[in-house]
Protein backbone atom coordinates (compact mmCIF):
# COMPACT_ATOMS: atom_id res chain seq x y z
CA UNK A 1 0.00 0.00 0.00
CA UNK A 2 1.28 3.59 -1.21
CA UNK A 3 1.06 6.31 1.69
CA UNK A 4 -0.35 9.27 1.49
CA UNK A 5 1.07 12.54 2.19
CA UNK A 6 -0.89 14.72 4.50
CA UNK A 7 -0.74 18.36 5.07
CA UNK A 8 -2.29 20.35 7.81
CA UNK A 9 -4.27 23.19 6.52
CA UNK A 10 -6.74 25.96 8.06
CA UNK A 11 -10.04 26.06 5.59
CA UNK A 12 -12.11 29.70 5.67
CA UNK A 13 -14.44 28.59 8.31
CA UNK A 14 -11.78 27.77 10.73
CA UNK A 15 -9.62 30.39 10.15
CA UNK A 16 -8.71 33.20 12.73
CA UNK A 17 -6.91 36.74 12.73
CA UNK A 18 -3.88 37.12 10.10
CA UNK A 19 -5.37 33.85 8.49
CA UNK A 20 -8.88 35.37 7.98
CA UNK A 21 -7.33 38.64 7.53
CA UNK A 22 -5.21 37.11 4.05
CA UNK A 23 -8.30 35.13 3.11
CA UNK A 24 -10.69 38.26 3.22
CA UNK A 25 -7.92 40.36 1.25
CA UNK A 26 -8.19 37.34 -1.39
CA UNK A 27 -11.86 37.91 -1.50
CA UNK A 28 -11.43 40.90 -1.90
CA UNK A 29 -9.11 40.98 -4.67
CA UNK A 30 -10.09 37.90 -6.24
CA UNK A 31 -13.97 39.07 -6.72
CA UNK A 32 -15.71 36.19 -4.60
CA UNK A 33 -14.78 34.35 -1.38
CA UNK A 34 -13.66 30.86 -2.39
CA UNK A 35 -10.64 29.90 -1.20
CA UNK A 36 -8.96 27.24 -3.57
CA UNK A 37 -7.15 24.41 -2.05
CA UNK A 38 -3.97 25.42 -3.57
CA UNK A 39 -3.94 28.50 -0.92
CA UNK A 40 -5.03 26.74 2.32
CA UNK A 41 -2.05 24.33 1.99
CA UNK A 42 -0.05 27.53 3.17
CA UNK A 43 -2.80 28.52 5.64
CA UNK A 44 -0.33 27.50 8.47
CA UNK A 45 2.03 30.54 7.34
CA UNK A 46 -0.94 33.42 6.56
CA UNK A 47 1.86 35.59 5.50
CA UNK A 48 3.09 33.31 2.52
CA UNK A 49 -0.89 32.99 1.59
CA UNK A 50 -0.72 37.17 1.59
CA UNK A 51 2.38 37.45 -0.60
CA UNK A 52 1.19 34.66 -2.60
CA UNK A 53 -2.64 36.84 -3.35
CA UNK A 54 -0.37 39.60 -4.06
CA UNK A 55 1.54 38.10 -6.54
CA UNK A 56 -1.77 36.98 -8.36
CA UNK A 57 -3.27 40.11 -8.00
CA UNK A 58 -0.55 42.39 -9.64
CA UNK A 59 0.01 39.40 -12.24
CA UNK A 60 -3.53 38.67 -12.97
CA UNK A 61 -6.18 40.46 -11.33
CA UNK A 62 -5.19 44.13 -12.59
CA UNK A 63 -4.45 45.84 -15.41
CA UNK A 64 -5.39 46.98 -18.48
CA UNK A 65 -5.46 43.67 -20.59
CA UNK A 66 -8.34 41.57 -20.41
CA UNK A 67 -8.86 39.05 -17.68
CA UNK A 68 -9.20 35.83 -20.15
CA UNK A 69 -6.48 37.02 -22.52
CA UNK A 70 -3.65 37.63 -18.84
CA UNK A 71 -5.29 33.65 -18.13
CA UNK A 72 -4.60 32.46 -21.40
CA UNK A 73 -0.82 33.62 -21.18
CA UNK A 74 -0.21 32.56 -17.58
CA UNK A 75 -1.43 29.23 -18.77
CA UNK A 76 1.10 28.80 -21.45
CA UNK A 77 3.79 29.63 -19.17
CA UNK A 78 2.41 26.99 -17.08
CA UNK A 79 2.65 24.62 -19.51
CA UNK A 80 5.56 25.32 -20.45
CA UNK A 81 7.47 25.54 -17.22
CA UNK A 82 5.58 21.68 -16.87
CA UNK A 83 3.65 23.38 -14.18
CA UNK A 84 0.11 21.76 -13.20
CA UNK A 85 -1.33 24.76 -11.69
Amino acid sequence: MRAVAYIETRPPSRATGELAAAYRYMAEVGGHPMVGHIVQLFSLRPASVRRMVRSWELGMWVGDQPRPMRETVAAAISRLNDCHY
